[in-house]
């Protein structure tokens, strides 16, 4: 944070600098009511600031021990999803290289089928291969486009 500029306490930044704040004071208080206890001169009233203090440490910690188990169920779910993402490409993968084989055998045999068949008969080979590669669903839309209007 810079000099010139003030955090807002009600700004998530503020919220946790107040919270670092609050726990450095109360980790402050807890480290003199040990030194006390260590030394054997702790009142009725450090007593109970020391019993504060600890509730107050517990229940943080149990908060953020909640918090971090949670992030770690939603880190296993998001771990689950990319693990199912990358066996669907997998399989996408595979079956993309089935089709382009599928397709490279078709497209030879419209070359085969060109040398036998005679010139009338090459417009056939030719939607074969536009079937093949997709060409004739371009020219499909493109014709239902041009009736539509």
């Amino acid at each position: 944070m810079n000099t010139r500029t003030r955090t807002r306490s009600d700004s998530r930044r503020g919220r946790r600098e107040l919270r670092e704040t609050e726990r450095a004071a109360r980790r402050e208080g807890l480290r003199l009511l040990l030194a006390r206890a260590d030394r054997g001169v702790l009142t009725p009233e450090d007593s109970a600031a020391l019993r504060g203090y600890v509730e107050a440490e517990v229940a943080e910690c149990e908060t953020f021990r909640r918090s971090a188990g949670g992030q770690q169920v939603a880190a296993m779910r998001l771990h689950r999803t990319l693990t199912a993402a990358d066996e669907c490409l997998v399989e996408t993968e595979a079956d993309r290289d089935r089709y382009a084989a599928r397709l490279a055998r078709v497209e030879q045999l419209a070359d085969k089928l060109a040398a036998i068949v005679g010139d009338g008969e090459q417009q056939l080979v030719e939607d074969i291969r536009r079937a093949c590669t997709g060409e004739d669903e371009i020219e499909s839309e493109q014709d239902d486009e041009e009736s539509s209007r």
